[in-house]
């Protein structure tokens, strides 16, 4: 009987696959035995990762992706299909913010620009994610949100923020639609993930984050890979539209 843990021969979607959390979640997948297809938009990036991967075994491929533009992603995922069969997970990742700008700061095309990065890409890939999978009544689907969606915290951007309480908004929908179908629709919001990213944008801050914290530090994106693990495989078969805090104790529902 196969292990309710195993994800082993599956075919995972994962965006924003080249760095952060996306790159952990790659690496912890391919410990199981998943076989993944890398979505990211910076191709040098994308391609060095999958040749590291491919030299070491795995099973991977690399696709170039704008996750926030329909032409690229349908390209990407029918190239999937043709070329590596159907999905079982999608895992979306791709997200972030550049900057932190007071509302009355916020330019009409950045505030665009961040909802399409973190709320459009969800909806563009699971819309095309989910035709294969209900061909098979089975399927996983991880969104990563943030504590922020939860807190509204200042330490990160408004549309940022409003993109990530949209992905929870998605998921909650999503799950209701999809559960007989066999497909479970959940997310993840992590706390404070000590990335480059997050240490330049917070470095004259990071002694009082810390202090916020419980557990008195950072995660670590391989942690928060674990969970998106642990909702991706078949024995989270009952667990659907939740969200799943990854905090260190910050936030608790």
């Amino acid at each position: 009987m196969e292990k309710r843990s195993s994800i082993s021969g599956q075919l995972a979607v994962i965006t924003g696959a080249a760095s952060g959390i996306g790159e952990a979640v790659v690496n912890r997948f391919v410990s199981e035995g998943a076989r993944i297809a890398l979505f990211d938009k910076d191709k040098y990036k994308g391609e060095n990762f999958s040749n590291k991967l491919l030299s070491s075994g795995a099973d991977v491929r690399f696709f170039e992706c704008d996750v926030t533009q329909e032409g690229s992603v349908d390209h990407a995922f029918d190239s999937v299909l043709n070329s590596f069969g159907p999905v079982q997970i999608l895992i979306n990742c791709a997200g972030g913010f550049f900057q932190n700008p007071p509302l009355e700061s916020v330019e009409l095309e950045h505030w665009e620009e961040i909802l399409s990065l973190n709320l459009r890409s969800v909806y563009l890939c699971s819309k095309k994610a989910i035709v294969s999978m209900k061909k098979s009544n089975y399927g996983r689907i991880v969104n990563v949100s943030s504590q922020t969606a939860r807190e509204g915290l200042t330490e990160t951007s408004l549309p940022y923020g409003a993109a990530k309480a949209g992905v929870l908004g998605f998921t909650r929908r999503l799950s209701a639609e999809l559960a007989s179908n066999g497909i479970t629709v959940n997310a993840v919001a992590p706390g404070v993930v000590l990335s480059p990213r997050v240490a330049k944008l917070h470095k004259d801050r990071l002694p009082k984050l810390m202090s916020e914290i419980p557990m008195n530090r950072a995660g670590g994106a391989e942690e928060i890979a674990d969970g998106i693990w642990y909702l991706s495989t078949p024995g989270s078969s009952y667990i659907t539209g939740v969200t799943l805090d990854i905090n260190g104790g910050r936030y608790m529902t």
